[in-house]
């Protein structure tokens, strides 16, 4: 029951959010606040409410770059997400790993630039939910997570490792934000409903993400060993 009650939550902090949608934000790339105020919320509810650090554009663009009559024709602020500090510095904890696919393989998403730096599908894992998130549902790529008979989730991987012990999982090719966890993890890492649903809304609204279907379509998929593949939020399922 406290399961269903976080997804209830999250559908109705999110209905409201796109009833509401301010078309004065715009999302900023990645990494790039990675210089400054590196505080953070807990992932969880950043992920929630959709954003880790906004910035009113005019503290955003370089000072003296924008007349104000610039500025007006401009969004007020833009959404960035600030390069963790453990990343920064190659020192703290990693708590969880995430990554954004489809619910089934599918061979004409598999990104060649993957392949290219020697890592095989299903190998890429971020410590960024928002970075899988964009993964999860990528238009870029046409229908990409957003089509019900395939949709895209996100998975979630509990590591609670210092980052200083993870340099087996990484490598200087593939970025600073990306990780490359052993099979055995990989194998084990379930379906975050949670992060899954939210993403699902945002990107898609409550008209068009069908989401009770969808959640219907996580329920019944099983891993290799005919087990349920997703959990609510915490392993095991449990909230």
């Amino acid at each position: 029951m406290a399961g269903a009650g976080i997804l209830k939550l999250a559908a109705r902090t999110l209905a409201k959010k796109l009833a509401r949608k301010k078309k004065n934000i715009v999302q900023g790339n990645y990494w790039e606040s990675s210089i400054g105020d590196q505080s953070r919320l807990p992932e969880g509810i950043e992920f929630l409410r959709g954003y880790a650090r906004r910035q009113p554009m005019e503290s955003y663009m370089a000072k003296g770059n924008l007349t104000p009559e610039d500025l007006a024709a401009l969004p007020t602020h833009v959404d960035t997400i600030p390069l963790r500090n453990t990343i920064k510095t190659g020192k703290g904890k990693i708590k969880n790993l995430f990554r954004g696919e489809t619910l089934f393989p599918d061979e004409q998403y598999i990104s060649k630039t993957g392949l290219t730096q020697g890592k095989k599908p299903g190998e890429w894992w971020s410590a960024e939910p928002f970075e899988a998130a964009h993964y999860a549902v990528r238009p870029s790529k046409g229908i990409m997570g957003s089509d019900i008979n395939n949709p895209g989730v996100i998975r979630r991987m509990s590591m609670n490792k210092n980052i200083e012990d993870m340099g087996s999982m990484r490598s200087p090719s593939t970025g600073m934000t990306h990780f490359h966890p052993p099979q055995d993890k990989m194998d084990s890492a379930k379906i975050s409903m949670f992060y899954s649903v939210v993403n699902r809304l945002r990107e898609m609204g409550l008209k068009d993400s069908q989401i009770f279907k969808y959640i219907g379509q996580i329920m019944k998929k099983k891993d290799a060993a005919g087990n349920r593949d997703y959990m609510l939020y915490n392993s095991g399922g449990k909230v």
